[in-house]
């Protein structure tokens, strides 16, 4: 019998494996990069730990409880909840004397998040078929202008990553269900702690790192060196561009972000909230060690700054320095993540030019966690019914 051919080591490359191993099936899981973990990964510099784009670990996600050991990630928790220019908001079930402290929230306000968290009891379905976008929905409630300009859409911009909420409505109810009954957290040693974790319970000697994939079948992949490798099928649990030009349709819409870090002199410890702004500039930044005060050397805090735009390091830091005056910040580094998230049910190209090759990625799903370890799973799980 012939091994289980794995393209890509990031979050679903790693979850088939898993599946697979877990199940006594052979596999070699191929890699480009150096390291595994894909878009889900960190690095360190100057003494700082930076994870590649602002990124989250939501607890009550059903496959993260599943799949993840979360006690061994030491996890440091948000608030749930953020922040508006001076002002907190926190979550309503959990901190419910706190909802009108601010006069962001009017009564006409209280009254729609009512409404939307009757909607929220039971399951909630990511994707339901229903063609309203986000942007429709929230503008189907009676909110104010300022709590839907100044917190509700910003808030949704750095979910998403666009300006225009146009991702469907289902998916607004299903993260709102997660952020209101989970907790968003960061494991010690930044987000690369995930995939560390996962590769962990694999066998070394299946983990094929700096290996490019320049042609691939339902049954064989051809590495850049011009070796051809046979086996009994194939999983591509690439990115969606990635795949797109592996298949070599055309890269559906997707949407870009930067992030950048930013150091200062350590300031008086403040609640770890999600800083919303939603300027041109600058969507929304967090001081990572008030989460954290481990992401950084001593006597340093740590700032993440994110933009949609393609922002330069000075258009950030002059927006940034506006919400933090009198702080003088150091540029560390900064990524640019040219495809961040993409549209829900933009791969029916890529599906169709699969041609027997088993899919895997968030992109099938919907962006998030959930859905690369999801559809890793599924992946797994369609070949294992194979045999």
């Amino acid at each position: 019998m012939k091994p289980i051919l794995i393209v890509g080591g990031g979050i679903a490359g790693l979850q088939a494996a898993n599946i697979l191993h877990q199940n006594n099936t052979d596999f070699i899981l191929f890699e480009k990069q150096a390291s595994l973990g894909g878009r889900v990964s960190s690095t360190k510099k100057d003494g700082f730990i930076l994870d590649r784009g602002f990124q989250v670990l939501q607890t009550s996600y059903p496959e993260v409880q599943r799949s993840l050991d979360l006690s061994k990630l030491q996890l440091h928790f948000f608030e749930s909840g953020a922040k508006i220019k001076d002002q907190a908001f926190f979550n309503p079930l959990l901190r419910p004397f706190d909802l009108f402290s601010s006069d962001i929230l009017t009564l006409k306000d209280a009254f729609s998040l009512a409404k939307i968290w009757f909607r929220l009891q039971g399951e909630v379905p990511a994707l339901d078929g229903n063609m309203q976008t986000t942007q429709e929905l929230i503008e189907s409630y009676p909110f104010s202008d300022r709590f839907k300009n100044e917190f509700l859409i910003p808030f949704f911009q750095g979910v998403f990553l666009q300006e225009t909420l146009t991702q469907p409505a289902s998916l607004f109810f299903y993260y709102l269900q997660q952020f209101l009954y989970g907790n968003a957290a960061i494991p010690t040693g930044g987000m690369q702690a995930i995939p560390d974790q996962m590769a962990s319970s694999l066998p070394t000697d299946k983990l094929k790192l700096n290996q490019e994939i320049v042609a691939i079948s339902a049954t064989s992949i051809t590495l850049k060196s011009g070796e051809i490798i046979e086996g009994d099928a194939v999983v591509l649990a690439v990115d969606l561009p990635v795949a797109a030009k592996i298949l070599g349709v055309q890269t559906p819409q997707t949407f870009a972000s930067r992030t950048f870090y930013f150091s200062a002199k350590k300031a008086e410890k403040e609640p770890a909230l999600l800083r919303l702004v939603g300027e041109q500039h600058l969507l929304h930044y967090t001081c990572l060690t008030d989460l954290n005060p481990g992401l950084a050397p001593a006597g340093k805090a740590l700032y993440s700054a994110t933009s949609l735009q393609s922002s330069t390091e000075k258009d950030v830091k002059v927006a940034l320095e506006k919400q933090l005056p009198g702080l003088k910040l150091s540029l560390i580094d900064s990524f640019d993540i040219p495809h961040s998230l993409q549209m829900v049910d933009a791969y029916m190209a890529i599906k169709n030019a699969a041609k027997g090759i088993v899919l895997a990625g968030d992109y099938l799903e919907f962006p998030s966690l959930q859905g690369a370890l999801h559809s890793g799973r599924k992946a797994a799980e369609e070949i294992l019914a194979r045999s």
